[in-house]
């Protein structure tokens, strides 16, 4: 025996927190008889109000609309408000009033709704079910669950009990209506179902009518039928031929509806006109389950989406057929799930394009019209796809990149086909990039600040060409991986920068070498990142006219504007300063005459610690002159010191920066034998007692200072062979005793050469 009582107490308020949800202030209704939930989630439901209070300020969802949350489910909608959960750490149930947006959390328990009403229900765990109005308020009703070792289990709710299954001897099932009416207590079974009914499914359709799909076995054949229980009278009062796999029933005033889903074949919905027997069924399409629903001449259906967290699907569309005519319509462009309500309507969890991610009522049109659409509880969120916002900096700083930095882009959903150019707006280089995608909407890469990704012969540019200093626009490009809305397309910008080097001549923070060309031409030429990864080729032309010089230096950032610069000195003995822009040279400027008297110049340390780059030269005699740097375009030397002699017994000095790890630059120097040796600059000019760094060095034609190749720190040096002029490299140490590690390529091929004089 079932036993039913009511509770003498009303059970305090949940949480009530009253939403802003049209223009003025509005304040929570009345007191409903749910169970009391703790402090902790009363503060919670609070906080929650708020923040969708917020979402919705920005939405372009109606403000009239009452807000739902983003991770919610609808399970039930009654006249007055309607029941969802919200996915997290642990589930989260509310209802929730449509006249104000007064949501109720309620406390940590599973719960159930009965069709098209106020009423809800839960299982405490103890066997004892509650059945509570949250339109009215009234004491809940508790009824003690079915007695242990009866057999019986729980099919459904009603506003005013339970519809309990219980196996009967026949090898069927009995279904029972029980509960309590105006004071009474009643278990009544149902009539009408044969003796060997096997239910399937049971569901509260309306306060009065259930729907029972069961199966029977008729002449020794199984089979399905489809019945109409007055809950009220307790008993069958239609009944239709259904078949195998017989799934999801609806009803409204003239129809009855149900899926049909069996293994291997696709599935079909059945439609019945009430009272007639006769069956039409629709083919899906689909191996998949399919939803049907009825709203006044018309039928919906739509595909159940597995889950919450997965992808939405053009198929999860929510669709109209007329029963009159069969003209079909999209009504949402995706749903998650759905609920009956009252009215012949239904509520369902999905989006449209026009007003975004909530709850939607799907009504009756007028006069068979079409069935309307109204958003009657909003998340604040679009449906189409948005770009929520991106993790790229302003100013990306490559001087000492150790790790690529991760570009990223958030979606509101999941992309595909997701494209990213970077371009340089000095140049207009283009780079494309290969996009990853990650959870939550993300997509992105690292960028190590490689600029290009393929060969071009034409544009004389390699796989792991640097991307040149400046100003950069993005543009992304996705598709929405379900097909919903259009794709979107956004721009943005940010800088890149990096230390100056003193060999980078096209300012992409990658030294370059110069070369003159037996005409007189001077061609800039390319390394990549990392050095010797692509070979050489002809480098960009930037002048011509240059045979008239007999020296040419590159000794650094001689102006102080971070560009390197380069010096000449023509045959009248006139030296001249080329000073750079980043990407080209400005017109010469005159230093002064009377400079055919030194047998030797370099520069590119700084030899003073004053963090400019100094010119050394050495006359007929052997006499070492320091010629300090000013940072003066037009003055950019100071008077000449003397910081030495003896000097004339080297055939190569060379600038290299500061190899040693002292206070200022050092110099390199090789004498007729070849022997290479390392002079530690003392930071005033002068040098410490010279040390023997090498041996064979009279294989090159020129040395190069060529600043820091790799970005570790430490300075490098080129050496030119005499012999088809290929170009090695020599990384630094930083060591003084050992200043260089053995050479390696500054291009990929044993046969690049460089034509003509390098510098």
């Amino acid at each position: 025996m079932i036993r039913v009582r009511v509770s003498r107490r009303r059970l305090a308020l949940a949480a009530t927190a009253a939403l802003a949800v049209t223009a003025g202030t509005l304040t929570a209704g009345p007191a409903t008889g749910v169970p009391a939930a703790s402090a902790q989630a009363s503060a919670q439901a609070s906080s929650q109000a708020s923040a969708h209070a917020a979402v919705r300020a920005a939405s372009p969802v109606p403000p009239q609309n009452v807000p739902f949350p983003v991770d919610g489910t609808v399970f039930g909608v009654g006249p007055t408000g309607f029941l969802s959960s919200q996915s997290g750490p642990q589930i989260t149930w509310r209802w929730t009033r449509f006249a104000d947006g007064a949501t109720t959390v309620l406390p940590e328990k599973s719960y159930r709704s009965v069709g098209r009403t106020d009423v809800v229900a839960n299982n405490d765990g103890s066997g004892v079910h509650k059945l509570y109005d949250m339109g009215t308020g009234a004491d809940p009703v508790e009824i003690v669950g079915v007695p242990p070792g009866s057999g019986r289990t729980v099919a459904a709710f009603t506003t005013t009990g339970l519809l309990v299954k219980e196996p009967c001897p026949t090898g069927g099932t009995v279904l029972h209506v029980v509960g309590k009416r105006e004071g009474v207590p009643f278990d009544h079974t149902v009539t009408g179902l044969p003796d060997d009914a096997l239910l399937i499914h049971v569901k509260v359709d309306s306060p009065g009518t259930a729907l029972v799909l069961f199966s029977t076995t008729v002449d020794g054949v199984k089979r399905y039928r489809a019945a109409v229980v007055d809950l009220t009278a307790h008993k069958v009062v239609e009944e239709y031929e259904a078949a195998e796999g017989a799934r999801r029933p609806a009803l409204s005033a003239t129809h009855i509806v149900w899926s049909e889903e069996r293994e291997g074949a696709t599935t079909k919905i059945a439609l019945t006109r009430r009272g007639s027997g006769e069956t039409v069924r629709h083919d899906m399409g689909t191996k998949e389950a399919v939803v049907p629903d009825l709203i006044g001449d018309w039928w919906t259906h739509r595909q159940s989406r597995p889950e919450m967290t997965g992808p939405a699907r053009p198929e999860y569309a929510l669709y109209a057929r007329s029963l009159a005519t069969g003209e079909t319509v999209k009504l949402l462009e995706h749903t998650l799930n759905a609920a009956i309500a009252p009215g012949g309507t239904q509520v369902v969890r999905g989006g449209t394009l026009e007003h975004g991610e909530g709850l939607y009522r799907i009504s009756p049109g007028a006069d068979g019209a079409r069935p309307t659409v109204a958003l009657v509880a909003s998340t604040g969120q679009h449906t189409a796809l948005e770009l929520k916002g991106h993790d790229v900096p302003d100013t990306i700083d490559l001087s000492r990149p150790t790790e690529p930095i991760m570009l990223r882009w958030k979606f509101s959903k999941y992309t595909t086909r997701t494209r990213v150019e970077l371009v340089h707006t000095a140049s207009q280089k283009t780079w494309k990039a290969e996009v990853g995608h990650f959870e939550g909407g993300v997509v992105g890469f690292p960028w190590d600040g490689v600029y290009t990704k393929f060969w071009n012969w034409q544009s004389n540019y390699g796989d792991g060409v640097p991307a040149p200093n400046g100003a950069y626009t993005w543009r992304i490009t996705a598709q929405p991986r379900d097909g919903i809305g259009p794709a979107v397309e956004k721009t943005g910008a940010f800088t890149v920068v990096r230390d100056a080097e003193p060999h980078d001549f096209d300012d992409d923070g990658a030294p370059d070498l110069l070369a003159r060309s037996d005409f007189g031409g001077l061609y800039r030429l390319h390394t990549s990142i990392p050095l010797g990864s692509w070979p050489l080729v002809v480098g960009d032309p930037i002048a011509e006219g240059w045979g008239v010089y007999d020296d040419l230096l590159a000794p650094g950032d001689i102006t102080g504007d971070r560009y390197g610069d380069v010096v000449t000195r023509d045959r009248s003995g006139v030296l001249w300063l080329h000073p750079s822009t980043g990407t080209a040279f400005a017109p010469r400027v005159r230093v002064g005459g009377g400079w055919q008297v030194y047998a030797q110049l370099t520069g590119g340390s700084d030899l003073t610690g004053d963090g400019l780059p100094d010119l050394v030269a050495t006359d007929r005699s052997g006499v070492l002159w320091m010629y300090p740097g000013t940072g003066d375009v037009s003055a950019p030397f100071a008077p000449r010191v003397r910081t030495g002699h003896g000097w004339n017994i080297y055939n190569e000095i060379t600038s290299v920066g500061n190899v040693g790890g002292g206070p200022a630059g050092d110099l390199v120097a090789r004498d007729p034998a070849g022997v290479l040796w390392l002079y530690l600059g003392k930071g005033d000019g002068t040098f410490a007692q010279r040390t023997l760094i090498g041996r064979g060095w009279n294989v090159y034609g020129g040395l190069l200072g060529f600043g820091d190749a790799d970005h570790d720190g430490r300075p490098d040096l080129v050496g030119v062979t005499s012999e088809g002029k290929k170009p090695f490299l020599y990384r630094g140490t930083g060591d003084w005793k050992v200043p260089f590690q053995p050479r390696g390529k500054v291009y990929s091929s044993s046969y690049d050469y460089v034509p003509g004089t390098v510098f």
